[in-house]
């Protein structure tokens, strides 16, 4: 197998320079999780905030409301998403950027989970408990 040497008619392959490579990657990885950061907080609030479907008539007997997921899936879409765009940034020779989005991913993974655990406590919250957490400790 022959391998081509930069000669002549094939210049040599250059890489970036400091600036490009230090710099720059810094600035992108931050402004990629700030772009992160608006669409999931905008996705977050529109998919949350529709109105609830009135119950069923014939479904009041059959007990509490499910559990919503449209936040919790909301969230790890947008994670899903952060972590494949860190890895293409590592593999295309930004390690900066590419470590900075999959911090930013770790985070967001663990507000997807918090936001699961919320969504799972209320859908699963025993009838009286909400009321009592709010009362009054009994004066003695």
């Amino acid at each position: 197998m022959r391998t081509r040497s930069a000669g002549p008619e094939r210049p040599a392959p250059s890489r970036p320079g400091p600036v490009a490579s230090g710099c720059l990657d810094v600035v992108l990885g931050l402004l990629l999780i700030a772009l992160e950061t608006v669409l999931s907080t905008v996705f977050f609030y529109v998919y949350t905030r529709s109105d609830p479907l009135p119950p069923n008539p014939d479904m009041t007997e059959a007990g509490p409301p499910g559990m919503d997921w449209s936040g919790t899936l909301v969230l790890a879409v947008v994670t899903a998403v952060a972590c494949l765009i860190g890895v293409v940034l590592l593999r295309h020779g930004l390690p900066i950027a590419g470590v900075v989005q999959l911090i930013g991913a770790c985070v967001l993974l663990s507000l997807t989970l918090r936001v699961w655990y919320n969504a799972h406590e209320d859908a699963h919250a025993a009838p009286g408990a909400a009321a009592s957490a709010y009362a009054a400790p009994p004066y003695t």
